[in-house]
């Protein structure tokens, strides 16, 4: 016979730290932090540092996290609670904050992550248009800029297989979704009257035109 039970789950914090020698998940398996730990990491710097283009050889971090536990032993990770990352020299610092209730017992705003000086770290763009994941990450894989240019703007060639999925780094509209001769399947966003971003060179288009975006939405792979 077989039966499923419920393990009661408490919730602990852990500290954790690693230095970058290779990739920043070959720092972190080093210290013994889960990977949705790292990859929540990389989301809460996401509009200040591009963790595929930008992480150097001897950057450094440390964080507090929560974990959750079934009889003593670690089961999944929680929310990271505050971080450091010190990215070539420069240091970024992280910390959760929970609003406060107001007389009905409801949060008198969403969540969120801030720097020592109380300003939101949540960015009108992200710093890259991919997620951070193992697949995407590591030295070996470098960026270039490419040669070609599109509305005066300088593209960045990201290399990741094809699939990886590919998000906004900021909220818009669609301006063009569809084929352009030297760029693909490509995606154009307008964010506002000055700012516009392009995807190109994808294996697959989510949206179309018109449609509105929000930050970290998926628009094709």
């Amino acid at each position: 016979t077989a039966r499923i039970a419920t393990v009661p789950l408490a919730t602990s914090v852990r500290l954790g730290s690693g230095t970058i020698r290779s990739s920043l998940f070959a720092a972190s398996d080093e210290s013994g932090i889960p990977d949705a730990v790292a990859v929540q990491m990389a989301d809460i710097f996401s509009g200040d540092i591009d963790f595929h283009r930008a992480l150097r050889k001897g950057d450094r971090f440390s964080l507090v996290y929560e974990t959750l536990e079934g009889d003593g032993e670690p089961l999944r990770a929680g929310r990271v609670l505050s971080a450091e990352f010190v990215n070539n020299g420069k240091s970024f610092q992280a910390m959760w904050f929970t609003p406060p209730v107001d007389g009905k017992g409801t949060a008198t705003s969403r969540g969120g992550y801030f720097n020592l000086a109380g300003d939101s770290l949540r960015r009108a763009y992200l710093a890259s248009p991919m997620e951070f994941s193992r697949v995407t990450s590591g030295f070996k894989m470098r960026f270039h800029p490419i040669l070609q240019t599109w509305r005066a703007h300088l593209g960045v060639d990201y290399g990741a297989p094809t699939g990886t999925p590919v998000r906004s780094i900021g909220d818009g509209v669609v301006e063009f979704a569809g084929v352009q001769n030297g760029f693909g399947n490509i995606v154009v966003i307008k964010h506002n009257a000055s700012h516009s971003t392009a995807y190109a060179h994808l294996s697959r288009i989510n949206v179309r035109k018109g449609q509105s975006v929000n930050q970290g939405q998926n628009v094709g792979a």
